[in-house]
């Protein structure tokens, strides 16, 4: 049975400081060091540790990216990067086609 390790995360932007931060200790960060918010790793409103990476006994992992959670597991109350994420997922997804859209129009003109 395998079990989660704790992330870290800026609670600002919602960047990913670690998803390991019980194992890997020497990876922990008062600060983000991308826009220098504080960084937390328990739900403010409950206490439990946000989820990590998960740890099999016996299997080597390679490849799998922890996704920053938007809301906590155990109460269900949205982390303090949830709304910033969202937004900033659905100017991307907005974004996407008009950029499409240019860079074919950039690429006609040069030819």
């Amino acid at each position: 049975m395998g079990y989660y390790d704790t992330m870290q995360v800026c609670r600002t932007w919602g960047h990913k400081i670690t998803a390991s931060y019980d194992s890997s200790p020497n990876c922990r960060q008062d600060f983000c060091e991308k826009c220098g918010s504080i960084t937390i790793f328990k739900c403010e409103n409950c206490g439990e540790k946000i989820r990590g990476y998960y740890h099999v006994p016996g299997v080597i992992g390679f490849g799998y990216e922890t996704e920053v959670p938007l809301n906590c597991h155990k109460c269900g109350s949205p982390y303090p990067w949830r709304k910033k994420l969202l937004l900033k997922n659905f100017f991307k997804i907005c974004i996407s086609p008009l950029k499409y859209i240019i860079d074919s129009a950039v690429s006609i003109f040069k030819k």
